[in-house]
């Protein structure tokens, strides 16, 4: 497996993990403001979940893993962000976690799906900056060891 599979797999991975984990959360959320009455939640909800944030993380595939343009980033986090939404909303509209017709809790589903997305988002773009980082630091002391 080369290095840029490695990584790619490894990214993957940790959106995995922070999906679920944000999932869960607005999950728990949504459920006290909605189905507050209905104290019991199916166990069917957990594998929900772990399907949720699998079908979430194949949206990596949608950002290459090389140099483009600033332009071409922000059209790819846009259409990330859409098929996000599209599999969530899906999602909840399929496994019954929302009423149709109940705009209510179709926002704060959306809200939900914001938040999720921006904190994953933001980590993993700081873990790309922190990376960038240690590969130019590397290339300065390679470049300067040549020199001395």
């Amino acid at each position: 497996m080369t290095e840029s599979a490695k990584k790619r797999m490894v990214e993957l991975l940790l959106t995995f993990c922070m999906v679920t984990t944000g999932s869960v959360f607005v999950c728990a959320v949504y459920n006290k403001i909605f189905w507050l009455h209905n104290t019991s939640l199916n166990a069917d909800i957990l594998w929900q979940l772990l399907a949720l944030a699998f079908l979430c993380s194949l949206g990596n595939f949608i950002h290459p893993y090389r140099e483009i343009s600033r332009r071409r980033i922000l059209i790819n986090k846009g259409l990330h962000y859409l098929y996000i939404n599209a599999v969530v909303l899906g999602c909840g509209y399929g496994f019954g976690w929302m009423d149709k017709g109940n705009v209510l809790m179709l926002i704060v589903m959306v809200l939900g799906i914001l938040l999720v997305f921006a904190v994953v988002s933001f980590v993993i773009w700081r873990l790309h900056t922190r990376e960038s980082k240690n590969l130019n630091q590397k290339l300065r002391e390679y470049q300067q060891a040549g020199r001395g």
